[in-house]
């Protein structure tokens, strides 16, 4: 059968769906998922192709229940995927009042008050959000001071930023298994950029340090003039 432009249209349209799948995916749990699915299946087709009998028959039959595990276990993440194809004609990054969290976190550090502080991009942020108060309140540097004032009932949790809003406070992120001789705070910044694209900004308590965590890694102390460019690239992307 002779090669036609609707076979080529085909294999553009996978190819395309594909990619979009993938960018979806990038930052979260589910590639890693995709990832050892393809694994797995490359050993059953070997066990097939080379005839195996037993070891095929076994992995064919723990695919059945596999299936059904991973959509228990990876619901969060299979939520998530959805509610990101439904906002996906959306702008691709939010707008930031970028200066007005530089001046907050600049305060926050010069006081001293530990702040935990989530800027969510294509990853939704949502069942984390559900753990504090939602706010839907404007971004501004007074609003963060008044947040993680030490003793104040929200101060203990993260805070979601949500374009260019203060979308929730007081919320519980997942702490990081790496322990590196982290506190509480830095451990949760890491957990969040482990299971999501999130940039999650930390402001230690004991000595003000401003650090940045991103796709599971902690950075060094950061000057507010590297954070700023950091920040301006990500609303650019």
């Amino acid at each position: 059968m002779p090669f036609t432009w609707r076979d080529l249209l085909d294999i553009l349209l996978v190819a395309v769906l594909f990619y979009s799948l993938g960018r979806l995916m990038a930052g979260t749990r589910a590639l890693n998922l995709v990832r050892g699915v393809l694994v797995y299946l490359g050993v059953w087709f070997l066990a097939s192709l080379l005839g195996l009998s037993t070891l095929s028959w076994l992995l064919g039959n723990a695919a059945t229940l596999g299936a059904f595990a991973l959509i228990v276990v990876f619901q969060p993440e299979l939520r998530g995927l959805l509610e990101r194809l439904g906002r996906a004609q959306g702008p691709r990054a939010p707008s930031l009042a970028l200066e007005e969290l530089l001046l907050g976190l600049s305060r926050l550090s010069e006081r001293r008050y530990g702040a935990l502080i989530a800027l969510e991009r294509r990853t939704p942020l949502g069942e984390y959000a559900a753990t504090g108060e939602v706010l839907e309140a404007r971004l501004s540097a007074r609003l963060l001071e008044t947040l993680f004032y030490p003793g104040t009932p929200l101060h203990d949790g993260g805070a979601i930023l949500r374009g260019d809003r203060v979308f929730a406070a007081g919320c519980i992120f997942p702490l990081s298994e790496a322990r590196l001789g982290l506190g509480t705070r830095h451990r949760a910044a890491l957990g969040l950029s482990e299971v999501s694209d999130a940039l999650v900004l930390v402001v230690s308590e004991e000595t003000g340090a401003i650090r940045l965590a991103e796709g599971g890694r902690l950075s060094p102390p950061l000057a507010l003039e590297a954070l700023r460019e950091r920040l301006k690239e990500v609303i650019r992307a």
